[in-house]
């Protein structure tokens, strides 16, 4: 029994615990009479405990059991030379062996000695001469309490999978019987996506049931492997958190047996789940290594087959990928990357630059959207594209959204002292930074502490984020239209917010995704797309902002349209703070109008 594995019993539907009562328990003797141990390993054998250790010499006790691990020692007291006493109190004294189930055998039957011996720790007490019938009682009830403890210990109570800590047991044995590249440990990472959505929106019940439909399926991936294979390759299955699950791929050809699972495991958790009259759907990703290739421990091994995992993740839905060097550096990168960015926050590494937005009609810019560069001291820029993910991740984005949205509206303070009172700022604003409860307090207390007036800032959110048309996000909206701030989406077209919706939330302004302004004019569809959203906004009472105009013939297009603003190459690259306050005077003082010199930003 040991710390049970689960084998191909535990995939048809056969408790390996209960198994393992009756036919691999491991019953270790510690008795200086051989005749006796026999005498019990007779009894045993009878009643199919047929893994059996006789041990006469005491002086080997400890020593064998770190060894043979049983699951149940039987220990006489009275041995010449070591004394079943110091056994027992060595055995109850070594982290890994003291819970091990121990039953006194003894001649002396006098109360001191039980007391003596329980109080050190023994789980049972029989009398010498051992009733067969009363040993197998014993035996049986203490096997069924230590498989209960190994139950709640080692395995997972929702799927009955071993669970992380049964996993990393078993992938210490495994690396171990690693033998080279001819007959590797192959571990196969798997993240589920979509758990925590369904928890999060119908339930934990329901979630419950996800899991456990997926945990099946799985399961059925590694049965439908090839028998022939299977002869000779051992696999486990453990749930190792919420949403994620490893298998341990032991064999000679297990590193290649291993893409062959992975496919079979993305196909299987693709199919939607039906529950109760709905349909859910999950996607996942599996990351492959191997060891002793990539690692030759088992925290080694995790780390390469997680940095697989993430290789995999990148590529897509429904994909896996073996460990390599590159992912491995990447995922290094990733570690340094994490504690620059909460490095970066205070050290002044964080600058804003300034793409214009130019009022179609009189051709002059009439605000600009900020957006955040990182300037790192040893890599240089760090693109947007590389950090604000992983800032989602670490929980930073709020306090980087803060951090711009204080910037932005002391550059547009900046730019009125300036005497430009005409010329906005947008801010884009993060999924998390929008749910989080905080950006209503940050946006007053800002535009408050720098004195800017509300209608000079726009509040940018994309459309996925408003796909969940909850009554908080209407209410975040109403609250920002109540200080006077003006409201954006951001990227529209690409997500699948309704109609109902976006009238009920009372923007100021649609910004149509630059994927279909790109295509305009030649391509008919994208044109199409333009015009409708132009028509929906002017019915609904919005301003319309075409992003990534970089053609004059688009720029045209827009015009004849009736569109209201654009931004884009055409007019600038994002740029400086410094260099965005030159434009609006080169501006102003086309117009005659006069500028004055303000501080640097």
């Amino acid at each position: 029994m040991n710390q049970p594995d689960v084998s191909m019993t535990e995939f048809a539907g056969i408790d390996p615990i209960e198994v393992s009562l009756a036919t691999s328990a491991r019953v270790m003797m510690v008795d200086d009479e051989p005749i006796l141990t026999e005498l019990v390993r007779a009894f045993l054998e009878e009643s199919g405990y047929l893994d059996f250790i006789a041990l006469n010499d005491p002086r080997q006790a400890v020593a064998t059991v770190h060894a043979k691990r049983p699951d149940v020692l039987l220990l006489d007291l009275m041995m010449p030379g070591v004394d079943g006493f110091e056994i027992l109190r060595t055995v109850k004294a070594a982290p890994d062996t003291r819970m091990l189930p121990v039953i006194v055998m003894t001649s002396a039957s006098d109360a001191q000695t039980k007391l003596k011996v329980l109080e050190m720790g023994a789980t049972d007490f029989l009398a010498k001469p051992v009733d067969p019938s009363e040993l197998i009682l014993r035996l049986r009830n203490t096997l069924a309490f230590k498989a209960h403890q190994d139950r709640l210990t080692y395995f997972d109570g929702l799927t009955n999978l071993p669970n992380r800590r049964m996993f990393n047991n078993q992938l210490d044995s495994a690396i171990r019987r690693a033998k080279g590249p001819d007959s590797p440990c192959t571990l196969l990472q798997i993240e589920i996506n979509g758990i925590k959505k369904i928890n999060e929106t119908v339930g934990r019940r329901v979630g419950d049931h996800v899991v456990q439909i997926a945990a099946r399926r799985i399961q059925a991936c590694l049965k439908a492997s090839d028998p022939r294979t299977n002869e000779a390759l051992r696999l486990t299955l453990s749930r190792i958190g919420g949403d994620e699950f490893a298998v341990i791929l032991q064999g000679t050809d297990s590193t290649d047996h291993g893409a062959d699972i992975a496919r079979r495991i993305n196909r299987a958790l693709a199919q939607s789940i039906p529950h109760e009259g709905l349909e859910f759907h999950l996607s996942s990703a599996v990351g492959i290594a191997a060891a002793p290739m990539d690692a030759s421990s088992a925290d080694g091994l995790l780390q390469a087959a997680h940095g697989a995992l993430a290789g995999a993740r990148r590529q897509g839905m429904h994909q896996y990928g073996f460990f390599s060097p590159v992912l491995n550096e990447q995922a290094l990168r990733r570690l340094e990357m994490e504690r620059d960015i909460r490095k970066a926050l205070n050290s002044g590494q964080f600058e804003l630059y300034y793409q214009p937005k130019v009022d179609i009609e009189s051709d002059l810019i009439c605000g600009a959207e900020a957006l955040i560069r990182w300037n790192h001291p040893v890599h240089g820029r760090v693109s947007p594209v590389d950090f604000i993910p992983l800032a989602e991740e670490l929980g930073l984005i709020s306090d980087i959204g803060t951090w711009v949205l204080e910037q932005a509206c002391r550059e547009a303070v900046r730019w009125r002292e300036a005497g430009i009172t005409d010329c906005t700022v947008a801010v884009n604003i993060s999924a998390p930074h929008f749910a989080d409860g905080r950006l209503l307090l940050d946006v007053q207390e800002t535009v408050h502490r720098t004195g800017l007036h509300p209608s000079m800032l726009t509040i940018e959110v994309t459309e996925s984020m408003m796909m969940d048309d909850t009554e908080e996000n209407t209410q975040t909206i109403e609250g920002l239209k109540t200080l006077g701030v003006r409201t954006s989406i951001d990227d529209f077209g690409t997500g699948y917010s309704s109609l109902s919706s976006l009238k009920r939330m009372r923007l100021d302004e649609l910004k149509i995704d630059k994927s279909f302004v790109s295509g305009i004019p030649e391509d008919t569809d994208s044109c199409a797309i333009v015009l409708a959203v132009l028509a929906m906004s002017r019915s609904l009472g919005f301003e319309v902002t075409a992003e990534g105009v970089e053609e004059p013939e688009q720029l045209e297009f827009l015009r004849t349209a009736k569109c209201d603003v654009y931004q884009g190459f055409l007019c600038s690259q994002p740029i400086p703070a410094d260099h965005f306050l030159n434009l609006l005077r080169q501006q102003y003082l086309h117009l005659g109008l006069e500028v004055k010199v303000v501080g640097e930003g």
